[in-house]
């Protein structure tokens, strides 16, 4: 079977998602174990396990169940483009391989540790700016709004993705292979990014002191995924706060959080309701656009925009509690 879904894509002329050892795999187990644990040791304990968070819950694993299978296809084209550039555009070879047969030896790691530490870096720091820019531009937020649409925020909520943004998401890594980064080491560490993101999604756990400062923790990301207005919009990093430091997007939680989700919550757990609410109401708003300016407007203008009535932007409305 593995040997017909790999030829199947090469025919295509791509990349066999079965070619690449995805470490999310392995980590699996280790999500269950945390998503039960949380359920017994905290939820049930202090009351919080409501039928409001389990079917929060069920329509996060469910959205979770659809972008494993949306991204094993997506896996078969980003990683094809990545190879395509890397192989005509790169612009050195300082952070490449010279024989990949020699990435798979234990020897090949230890000389390059060094290298493993860059990459970890870079690719964050492109993560960070796909964060952003997916709560910038309303195109792309159409993909990520599925993930902030729950009203609590628990080891379950992580799996909640957005199934457009994986589309889209690879796209930031570009430069990097172009600047010589190999497509494996990338694709590697954005996956070792998203089993590290896992467990900040938590209201179990508290401040963690100067942790919370360099790293993403459950603090940090609970302003995250606050639907207190003067704490959204904040703290992007997924490994490391340096970005939101550096760029001025970081906020401390200043009181434990407790409000969760996005500025107008949506009332489903069905989820294909919750996959193209954001989509069609964006489609909707474009249709109704008077001009061609308004209509790009809406699409890559942030979220909340409007041609007439109250700018429901989430800097406008911040900047008018400054007031």
């Amino acid at each position: 079977m593995k040997d017909k879904i790999t030829g199947f894509f090469h025919e295509l002329g791509l990349f066999s998602p079965l070619d690449f050892t995805d470490p999310v795999t392995y980590f699996i187990p280790g999500f269950i174990l945390l998503i039960v644990s949380e359920v017994f040791f905290f939820q049930l304990p202090k009351k919080l396990f409501t039928r409001k968070m389990v079917r929060d819950g069920a329509s996060s694993i469910g959205l979770g169940i659809g972008a494993v299978i949306l991204d094993f296809g997506m896996k078969a084209i980003s990683l094809s483009y990545f190879f395509w550039i890397y192989n005509h555009f790169r612009l050195t070879d300082v952070f490449g391989i010279a024989d990949f047969n020699d990435f798979f030896t234990w020897k090949w790691h230890v000389e390059h540790w060094w290298l493993w530490l860059l990459v970890l870096i870079v690719q964050d720091f492109g993560f960070y700016w796909h964060h952003r820019l997916s709560h910038k531009v309303r195109l792309f937020w159409t993909g990520h709004v599925n993930h902030h649409s729950a009203t609590n925020l628990s080891f379950a909520i992580a799996l909640r993705q957005g199934w457009f943004e994986i589309i889209y998401r690879d796209i930031w890594y570009i430069p990097f292979i172009i600047i010589g980064f190999h497509p494996i080491m990338i694709a590697m560490m954005h996956q070792f990014n998203l089993i590290y993101q896992f467990w900040p999604h938590t209201d179990w756990i508290g401040k963690l002191g100067w942790f919370d400062k360099v790293f993403n923790s459950p603090s940090n990301h609970r302003v995250h995924h606050s639907s207190n207005l003067k704490e959204m919009d904040k703290n992007y990093g997924g490994i490391f706060m340096i970005w939101d430091h550096l760029f001025g997007t970081y906020k401390s939680e200043e009181r434990h959080v407790k409000n969760y989700g996005i500025l107008h919550n949506i009332s489903t757990h069905n989820v294909f309701h919750i996959v193209f609410d954001e989509f069609s109401t964006m489609i909707r708003d474009v249709k109704k656009a008077p001009d061609l300016r308004s209509k790009l407007s809406y699409i890559f203008n942030a979220p909340g925009w409007k041609h007439q009535g109250k700018d429901e932007r989430i800097s406008t409305l911040q900047n008018e509690l400054k007031e």
